[in-house]
Parts: C-alpha cells; structure tokens; sequence
C-alpha cells in the first residue's frame, strides 16, 4: 500500500468530496435497504464489501468520474479524493441490514406486535422490558408500522425519537469503546505483526492513477488481465440474466445453484457453491490462511460424524448453536483473542507510558486522536453503555461477563480480518447467548435474561461494525493522507446520517410501503424479533454442559499449539485462523470458492513464482467489476420483469 504523507488536506476531504462520499451514503443506505426489504435480495449487504456498496460506488461515482475525466478533467474527482468518497460510503455501508438496522429495529417493533395469549410474552418478560427501548403502541405506532397506513394518515414520527435516541446513544457508546481498541491497536497491526489488511487493498487499487494529468481510467483497468476478467465475468452475467426469459442453461454462479456432497447419514453435507466476490477477495488473501479454512471444514465434516456416530450428545444447543464441534471452534476463538492481547502486551505498556507523559518512542500523529483521547473516549464510552445496561435492568456482574465476551469476540474477528481479508467473515457466536450459558439462565433474573434479548440487536451484529470497518479505515489514512481529526469527523458525521436514513427509511417503509409485517419474516431471520430465545431461557434450565467445557478447553489448547508451532517452525503450513472461524455458516458456505482461490494461487506460485502471482492480481479485481456491473444489470431486470419473484445473486 503506497503510503503519501502530508500532502494538503484540501485535496482529500473537499467539499465536493464530502458532498459526494455522504451522498454515496445515503445512497447505499436506501438501495441496500430497498432491494432487502422490498425486492427479496437479502445477500447485497452481508460481506464487510458487497454489492450493497460496489453497485452504487461503481454506477454512481467511479462510472461517472472517468466519464468527466473524458470530457471534463478539472471537474474530476482525483486519485485521493475519489478513495476518500469511497471510505465515507464504506462507513455508510455500517449501518443497513445486517450491518446495524435489521438487529436494532426488530429489538425496537417486534415485542410489541407478536406479543399474543399463546406465547405469553406479556406475563412472561414485559414486566422487565424497558418502555424506552422499544417502539410502544401509543397512537397505534406499532400495529401501524406492521400494518401499514393510508396516505392520508400521518406517520406518528413522535413514537419512534424516544426508543431511537436511547439507542443511538448506546450505538455512540459502543462505537467510542470500539475506536478505542482501534487506535490502540493500529501501530501493533500495521507496524509490529504487520498485518496486511487485504480488504483496504481493493479501493487503493481501484482508485489509484499512475499519471492522474492525463489517465482516464485508473491504471488497473488498463491493464488486458483486468480487461480479461471483466469482460469474461459480465458476459456471463448477462448469459445468466438472459436466461431469466430463455431458460438457457445458466452458468452455476449464482445462489441457487449448490451441490450438498454427504459422506454419510451421520455426517453434515458438505454445501459446494460458487461466490464470485468470496473467489476474487479470497485470491488476496494469504495462502496458508486459505488452506488452513478449507481445512478445518473438512475436519468440521468428519469430527461431527464421528462424534454422532460414536453416540455422543452433539447438538446442546447451549453454549453454541452446531454442538460441541462449535464450542469447540470458538474456544479457539477466544484463545487467539487472548493470544493476541497477550503479544500486544508491550506496546500497550509503551502506550500507557506515553498517555502518563514519558518518553517512549511513540507518535501519535498517526492515530485519529491522540492515544491519551482514545483512553478517555473508549472509557466514557464503556462507563456509558455499563450505565445504560445497568438502567435497562442487567446487574454489574452480569454485565462484566457479558461485556467481556462481547468485547472478546469483536476484537477476535477483527483481528482474524486484518490479517486474513475474508470478507464473509461473521461471529460464529453471539456474546449474550455465551453469557447465558456460561452463567446459566436458571442463575439469572427474569430481568437479566429480558435484557440480555434485547442486547440481540448489537450481539448478533454479524458484521462486527463498531471494529473492522473502522480499523480498515484508521489504516487507509496513511494512503489518504489526511489528519486523523479531519477523516473521524467525517466519518462521525457519515455515520449518524446514515443510522438517522436507515431508521427513518426502515419506519418510512412499514407505514407508506405496505406494512413491516409484509417483509419481517426475512428481516428478523424467521424469528419474531428473537424474544422467543428469553422464553426458552426462562421456561428451560440452560447452562454448559461438562462436555462441552471440555471441548472448549480442547479448541484452546488446539489454537495455542497452532500459535507456538507457526512461531517456532519456519515450513509450518496451517494457520490458526481457519480454526478460529470454521464455527461460522458463512465460512462452511464458502468453503468451494475458498479452496478454488487456494488451487489457483498454489498452482500460480509453483509455476510462475510470485512474479506470475502478481501478474494475475488484475484478472481478479476484473473479475470482480465484471460481477458487480452485470450484477446490477440482473437486479434491474428483476425490478422491471421479475417483482415479487427475484434471483437470488449470492449466498453467504
């Protein structure tokens, strides 16, 4: 990554720039929340890059800059300023569907409205459940949002400010412990493990011109394997979308196309299915990294066999949802969390030194905010969100385990992005349903349990917004070349309007668009805001079994034998990531693409060296563009031909 310090901030954060990266936010806000809620594409915003962001950067911004670039090159947008448009809609990319907005609206609506005599929600835990929390059916507020409205009746916008505000204030809280780790962390990523942060490679190279005065494309696209992937992979979309009408064979790139490979009847299938966005990041990524994750599925397949076929209680349901082969997997996840505090430890202690005013040789010019405001700002941050747990009604010590293991996950996925670049990484456990098994929910309060469901709609936050998208962005400063203050006020204020168009949007669409209840299925994942799991924790004793313990220490010992063996042995091929992920649905349905990338770049390597390896980068970002563009072509096709019965792009 090439690294362009001090050149004048005017030229990156312009007006224009801003107007345009805030634009490109909102933008990606309402297309991803639009073709989820009222078109049926429910896999656009799932990836920590995905077609939700690609579709309108390249059609909205990239498309029409190198058409200015044509016509008009002063009016242009330049090498950095385009990348930083680029960085404020990936913040924006933050917020819609599985980002924030899904988790956090269905903890707000769907108590209220599924609540029904069968399932006794009102006896059971709506005495503990927080008024200020949720969406209450004053003015007919939340029947209406599920209903739907004639245009006549005005939306009770006055229902939704108090239950927003509370939560966009822990949201804020949150997002502040977050930058913490991430400013605390940057230097010991970037600078000492060097860890590579593949995923912020991808808008460098997309933007970047060698001879910005006169290129009208960037430099990649000129290149005949960037042009060669491109055109190869659009013409297939369009193959694919013309089948919609000719029912010619299509090629199997899209969701619906997947083979179940089973080795018996006590084994998991094994799903094989083609993603072209996985197939073209994945190609960045490290190749032991991707060796060691289509491994560990493989073992994944084979342990859960033997395991059922041995007659041992697979499947607790307790600590983790998938058995003790899970539990398993995440006990490695918890290990590699540790471990990475743990080698962490000296630069923290040099940070300490420096916020108390020593001499060390650090410098914090680099950072968003200095190292002494990060401390301050993650502190007031976790005090607040302890504080408005506590208000919610979770005790001190449920809320120090919690936020622990909250904290602990983030930080492990975080790091395993950093280092690999998977972009369809997501937490394979969720900290509030860990909470309760470690804890078990016979030990805790109707209250604590209410609580704990509710904290569903940032727990269950697939994407780990508050850490990796941040982290990716602390480390594109550098190339920007930006003051750290300049791009966290404007990623601040990239943030707020996107969860301020999100929510708005979300509200906008159940009362004018036909009613929430007509598209909430999908949205809540087919559960009804998730209150039914403090149902089942309040109506079952639910606590980790020994087995399990068991297996977790198992999983730990595992991670940390991988750790020391990679350290000490110089041809040690097998990274501890794929272990530490293999727990995820997202990783075992990626697992296809996955090894494709490992074959091509093994092959590529042995025959041709890392000169042949890098030769081919192009064809995979062509690849990719090639994608996205026919991708948008197909989804268009839908609208106009297809409502109410779309084709599913990609699946995750």
């Amino acid at each position: 990554m090439k690294n362009t310090r001090n050149p004048s901030i005017e030229s990156v954060a312009t007006p224009r720039a801003v107007a345009i990266g805030v634009g490109l936010a909102v933008v990606v806000n309402i297309f991803s929340l639009s073709a989820h809620y009222h078109i049926g594409y429910s896999h656009l915003t799932f990836a920590h890059i995905d077609l939700g962001l690609l579709i309108p950067f390249f059609l909205g911004v990239l498309g029409p800059n190198i058409i200015l670039r044509a016509a008009r090159p002063s009016w242009a947008l330049r090498n950095r300023e385009l990348l930083f448009v680029f960085v404020l809609g990936w913040v924006g990319f933050m917020v819609p569907t599985w980002g924030m907005s899904n988790y956090l609206v269905g903890a707000m609506t769907t108590a209220e409205y599924f609540a029904s005599p069968e399932n006794q929600w009102r006896e059971l835990f709506f005495p503990y459940l927080p008024d200020w929390v949720t969406l209450t059916n004053e003015q007919n507020a939340n029947r209406n949002y599920h209903m739907g409205i004639p245009q006549n009746v005005p939306i009770p916008w006055t229902a939704w400010v108090v239950p927003v505000f509370w939560w966009m204030s822990f949201f804020v809280g949150l997002l502040a412990t977050g930058l913490c780790f991430v400013i605390l962390m940057r230097r010991q990523w970037a600078n000492h493990e060097r860890l590579s942060y593949p995923l912020a490679q991808t808008p460098v190279v997309l933007t970047e011109t060698n001879n910005e005065a006169e290129a009208i494309f960037p430099s990649i696209m000129r290149n005949r394997m960037f042009i060669t992937g491109a055109v190869t992979t659009f013409s297939i979309m369009l193959w694919n979308t013309a089948a919609y009408w000719t029912q010619w064979s299509s090629f199997p790139v899209d969701a619906n196309h997947f083979i179940n490979l089973e080795l018996g009847q006590a084994f998991p299938a094994q799903v094989i299915r083609m993603n072209v966005l996985t197939l073209a990041f994945s190609y960045f990524v490290n190749i032991d990294v991707l060796f060691s994750v289509w491994v560990f599925q493989i073992i994944n397949t084979l342990e859960q066999g033997f395991i059922a076929r041995f007659g041992i209680a697979s499947d607790s349901g307790t600590a983790v949802p998938g058995g003790l082969v899970a539990v398993q997997f995440v006990g490695g996840m918890i290990a590699f969390a540790i471990w990475g505090f743990w080698i962490a430890r000296r630069h923290l202690r040099t940070v300490w030194k420096h916020v108390l005013g020593n001499d060390t040789n650090l410098d914090d010019e680099d950072e968003f905010i200095s190292y002494r405001a990060a401390l301050v700002t993650g502190a007031c941050g976790l005090m607040y969100i302890v504080l408005w747990l506590y208000a919610a009604g979770m005790s001190f010590p449920v809320i120090f385990v919690f936020l622990s293991f909250l904290f602990l996950f983030y930080f492990a996925l975080c790091r395993v992005v950093a280092e690999s670049g998977l972009v369809f990484l997501d937490l394979p456990i969720n900290a509030h349903q860990f909470t309760v098994a470690m804890l078990g929910s016979a030990s805790l309060s109707p209250q604590n349990l209410t609580v704990l469901g509710v904290t569903n709609a940032f727990s269950r936050n697939w994407k780990t917004f508050t850490m990796i998208i941040p982290s990716h962005v602390a480390r594109l400063k550098s190339v920007l070349g930006i003051r750290g203050g300049v791009l966290l006020f404007w990623a601040a204020i990239t943030f707020a309007i996107s969860a301020i168009t999100a929510i708005a949007f979300t509200a906008y669409s159940g009362y004018r668009l036909g009613g929430a209840s007509n598209y909430y299925a999908d949205v809540a994942a087919g559960d009804p805001g998730f209150y039914s799991l403090v149902v089942t924790w309040m109506q079952n004793s639910t606590q980790i079994t020994g087995s399990e313990v068991l297996f977790l220490l198992t999983g730990m010992g595992i991670v940390i034998g991988m750790i020391v063996a990679r350290h000490y042995i110089s041809w040690w091929p097998v990274s501890p990531i794929g272990f530490v992920v293999a727990a995820g649905g997202p990783v075992r349905n990626a697992f296809f693409p996955v090894f494709l990338a490992w074959l091509i770049k093994t092959i590529l390597i042995r025959t041709g060296g890392i000169r042949l390896y890098n030769e081919v980068q192009p064809l995979m970002i062509g690849i990719m563009v090639g994608y996205v563009i026919g991708a948008s072509i197909a989804i268009l096709a839908d609208i106009l031909y297809f409502p109410g019965n779309i084709h599913e792009l990609q699946f995750f």
